[in-house]
């Protein structure tokens, strides 16, 4: 759909008033709720891609995912719909708060490098959204300055689920399969392994060091240069004038091996107000895993394995070939300015769920999993042929992570849904004062948050359509001027 003087009313409700950003998917326009009388952000797929199926089970995962993560630093979704145009044309939109502001990307090409205690405080900020959404079970997947706006309350919202994966869902992508924008993608993306929570923690450090040092960590011509510099490079110290504290977080945070960085969002949160507190980093676990291999300037490894007779011969190199076949996909993901994503369903409440090849039915009981690991839980579950979907409960009394509640119980058919209740921890008030930002205000729905402003995850997944939104290549995300939009970045590669 190309921008008009003629405005153009959308479900004879939402009146289109101006286009604010173009992104791989879709576009972004200033819009006005004619039944509510207030100005939206309208976003609509994209015309050349509403024939395709697959485009359009994307754009619905985006509002699926997004409507469940319901906190003021994450941008509302007020609608979604799917209509057909005068001409015959499926038109697929979504609608959300019109965010008075502008994407952190604008910031830094406007500012170049920001102040220390700024860039804490919009870490922070987002930290605190990828924590509801991590405790959710959902995984952004694509953390950068075009996905991130900046309100002039000072309000930072996280927007652009589009590519995001959720734990209660089957995958979005095919196994190897690189999305994301290549400046702040994981190592562990890069090299095609599946993303987590620490994954969205390593984007969000990339993004840390850009505003700090006043250009991004890694770039280069081609999206695949920069993956492989993600995969084998350490970034430039920053600056010399960034204090001690900060540097030793954001250092924390880009830590190649995931097992060694914040594990989440909740985390991160927590380590960026004891540095405002001036409090020191409590000390992370040594890492459980083995340290991801990265490839060389000039080769990539080769993994010994006996053979036969007792020697060592070296295969195939199959890790380097999985690398490369990765960043080769994402490399045809920016071509496009989309990935490709894989939809496997959802249960009646709307909530995406995991699921796996049906099997003999399965005996559920609260005794054998109530208390152990969510996501070994989960294993379990999905192995048996069930779907599970998440929620998240806040409590002090039982371990983050560890499952609270499940149901139902009993004989369950394959296929059946299992809701899995998760232990979030609160986060206590800072001890010691600090420098936050001032109390600002939110269009976003009103939440139940704790003292820290992270609270917890919707107790219970509702029907209510949700949203996502998506980015590749150049990216796509909320953005521009006095509103919403789809940026990409700061006019350079990813």
């Amino acid at each position: 759909m190309a921008a008009s003087p003629v405005r153009r009313v959308l479900a004879g409700r939402y009146e289109l008033t101006g286009l604010i950003a173009t992104g791989g998917m879709g576009q972004v326009w200033r819009g006005r709720d004619a039944l509510l009388d207030r100005p939206v952000a309208v976003k609509v797929l994209r015309s050349e891609y509403t024939g395709d199926q697959t485009f359009r089970t994307r754009f619905r995962t985006e509002a699926q995912l997004t409507g469940r993560l319901l906190h003021r630093n994450i941008a509302a979704l007020h609608d979604y719909g799917e209509v057909v145009s005068e001409d015959g044309e499926p038109c697929a939109y979504l609608v959300m708060e019109l965010v008075d502001g502008e994407p952190l990307s604008a910031l830094l090409d406007r500012e170049g490098r920001l102040p220390p205690e700024r860039v804490l405080d919009v870490v922070g900020q987002t930290a605190a959204a990828l924590a509801v959404a991590h405790a959710a079970g959902v995984v952004h997947r694509d953390v950068k300055p075009g996905n991130v706006l900046v309100g002039r309350d000072g309000v930072v919202k996280i927007t652009d689920f589009g590519i995001a994966w959720s734990a209660a869902s089957a995958p979005l992508t095919r196994t190897g399969q690189v999305v994301g924008t290549a400046s702040y993608l994981s190592p562990e993306q890069a090299g095609g392994d599946k993303a987590g929570p620490a994954s969205d923690v390593y984007s969000l450090g990339m993004v840390a060091w850009e505003c700090l040092a006043g250009r991004r960590a890694f770039d280069g011509e081609h999206p695949v240069q920069v993956a492989l510099r993600q995969l084998r490079e350490e970034p430039d110290p920053l600056p010399a004038d960034v204090p001690e504290p900060v540097r030793d977080l954001v250092a924390r945070a880009l830590v190649k091996d995931p097992a060694g960085r914040f594990p989440d969002g909740a985390a991160l949160h927590a380590a960026v107000e004891d540095v405002r507190a001036g409090r020191s980093l409590p000390a992370l676990p040594a890492p459980a895993t083995t340290p991801l291999p990265l490839p060389g300037p000039g080769a990539l490894p080769a993994v010994p394995v006996p053979a036969a007779g007792g020697s060592t011969a070296v295969p195939p190199r199959r890790r380097g070939t999985r690398v490369l076949a990765g960043i080769a996909t994402l490399a045809a993901g920016a071509a496009i300015g989309v990935g490709a994503l894989q939809f496997a369903g959802t249960d009646a409440g709307g909530v995406p769920t995991s699921v796996a090849e049906p099997s003999a039915a399965a005996d559920v009981r609260w005794s054998a999993l109530v208390g152990r690991p969510a996501d070994e839980v989960e294993e379990e579950l999905v192995e048996a042929g069930l779907r599970v979907a998440r929620t998240a409960e806040e409590t002090a009394g039982v371990a983050a992570g560890l499952v609270t509640a499940v149901g139902p119980t009993g004989r369950l058919d394959p296929g059946d849904v299992v809701t899995l209740t998760v232990a979030v921890a609160p986060v206590t008030p800072p001890s010691a004062p600090s420098t936050a930002a001032p109390p600002v205000s939110s269009t976003a729905p009103p939440t139940s948050e704790a003292p820290s402003g992270v609270p917890p995850a919707p107790q219970e997944p509702t029907p209510q359509t949700t949203w996502d939104g998506n980015g590749n290549g150049n990216g796509n995300g909320n953005a521009g001027g006095n509103g919403n939009g789809n940026g990409n970045g700061r006019g350079r590669n990813g």
